[in-house]
């Protein structure tokens, strides 16, 4: 019996994470992937690999409707609306810590936060926008297992991205206690706003070669 299309979908997801992605002691499996969250979910913050599976989980199902033309934009339109999630609650979480910054008067800071803020606005902006120029992609009449399997992995990439820069905004204590703290912050800010940024330029490269 051949195995379901998904089958190879999360196995060429799991070998590209366990061979690119971040170094973790227990490598996500297949056999993790049927676990219900119920029975994944830890007392303590999910670890990289088990926000790669919550993420493989939403992917992987919906990635068929790709393969036929009546439903590949949808299935695009779903995919955006997540990332626009993402983009929507990074914002929120950095709007909160601005409010904070003009709480306690600390101008200069709140004004770079602000410049941080624009950019993700000038993204989603980028997202909402970007699918009216692959119309060939979702006019063709099949798409290559190999386009969807990238398709894949770039999505799986883009979404831990966002996991990792929600991780930094969450974890660390705001405002920094220090000239050098806030340094800090606005430099890992601005290496993960970089990497969602590549991240979906990569997909849209993505989309148009297939």
């Amino acid at each position: 019996m051949r195995p379901p299309p998904e089958a190879k979908l999360v196995d060429s997801a799991l070998q590209k994470w366990n061979r690119d992605g971040p170094q973790q002691q227990t490598a996500p499996t297949r056999r993790n992937l049927k676990m219900e969250p119920s029975e994944k979910r830890p007392k303590e913050r999910p670890g990289s690999g088990d926000r790669f599976l919550a993420n493989l989980a939403y992917l992987v199902p919906g990635y068929q409707g790709y393969k036929e033309p009546t439903m590949r934009q949808d299935e695009d339109a779903r995919l955006r609306t997540r990332i626009l999630d993402n983009l929507g609650e990074l914002t929120e979480r950095l709007t909160e810590r601005a409010a904070v910054l003009e709480r306690l008067s600390l101008t200069a800071a709140g004004e770079h936060l602000e410049q941080r803020l624009k950019r993700l606005a000038r993204i989603e902006k980028a997202v909402r926008f970007s699918p009216l120029g692959f119309t060939q992609f979702f006019e063709r009449e099949s798409i290559p297992e190999s386009c969807i399997e990238k398709i894949l992995e770039t999505d799986l990439m883009l979404f831990h991205e966002f996991d990792e820069a929600m991780e930094h905004v969450r974890g660390t204590p705001f405002p920094p206690s220090s000239k050098r703290g806030f340094l800090r912050f606005f430099t890992s800010l601005d290496a993960a706003i970089d990497r969602i940024e590549r991240g979906l330029v990569s997909r849209d490269r993505v989309l148009a070669s297939c």
